[in-house]
């Protein structure tokens, strides 16, 4: 993971929801609701069986405490290349919950082969270069149970609103968003098998009547962000 990035999130750790919801603001949502949105469509693709879950670049904690609402008989681990949005996600505590930071130019995460049942990624991998991208998507694949899934959440750069969203936050200058064709192709050479994406957040709040359709429409690459799941069937590690 580069130490760039390390850097730039050590530097908003301390208001890394309030620099996010000023971004978000036209949504008409803030960043918790984001987080327990991703944390109920990955429960519904997971399912209730999962005792031990990794959230891969928790960042302060927001995700990881959404995921335990969702899982609430698993335990949550969180792992992030900034050492002060660990501290902060320690210092804002939450049951079931464990944080753990990279060293400076981490390249692998610390846990041992087939540790988790599953795992969760949100919005991270735009903030890692190209270049390292397929040695994440390995350790993932190693850290996960054969059988076990990881559900991806990344922006859709096709939407007009989250271009904006992009733009407008200072962490993700220069970021370089992820198609989800790109995205797919990551994850199969990894090892993994991947679903479609499916896409969601269609409507703000002025519109949230109209959420229930959204189930109806994950189909269309129109939802502000999509999400793919990956399933670890092979046994032997990623090549």
């Amino acid at each position: 993971m580069p130490e760039d990035a390390a850097k730039v999130f050590d530097e908003y750790a301390g208001d890394y929801a309030a620099t996010v919801n000023a971004a978000i603001a036209a949504s008409g949502e803030d960043s918790e609701f984001f987080a327990d949105l991703k944390a109920v469509l990955a429960r519904e693709a997971l399912g209730d069986q999962v005792r031990t879950l990794l959230d891969f670049g928790c960042g302060v904690g927001g995700s990881t405490r959404a995921l335990a609402r969702a899982f609430p008989a698993s335990r949550i681990s969180g792992w992030d290349v900034s050492p002060e949005s660990i501290a902060r996600a320690r210092a804002l505590g939450g049951e079931r919950l464990d944080f753990s930071a990279g060293s400076e130019g981490a390249t692998q995460l610390p846990f041992p082969d087939v540790r988790f049942d599953a795992a969760f990624t949100a919005c991270v991998f735009h903030h890692i270069p190209r270049e390292e991208h397929a040695r994440w998507a390995r350790e993932l694949h190693r850290a996960i149970a054969p059988g076990g899934t990881l559900v991806l959440f990344e922006h859709n750069p096709w939407n007009p609103l989250t271009r904006k969203v992009v733009r407008d936050c200072p962490f993700d200058e220069g970021v370089i968003l992820l198609r989800p064709g790109y995205a797919r192709r990551l994850l199969r050479e990894a090892g993994f098998t991947v679903s479609r994406p499916r896409y969601y957040f269609f409507f703000p709040h002025l519109l949230r009547a109209l959420r229930p359709l959204e189930r109806l429409l994950r189909w269309l690459p129109l939802g502000g962000q999509y999400f793919l799941e990956a399933r670890r069937v092979s046994a032997s590690p990623a090549p």
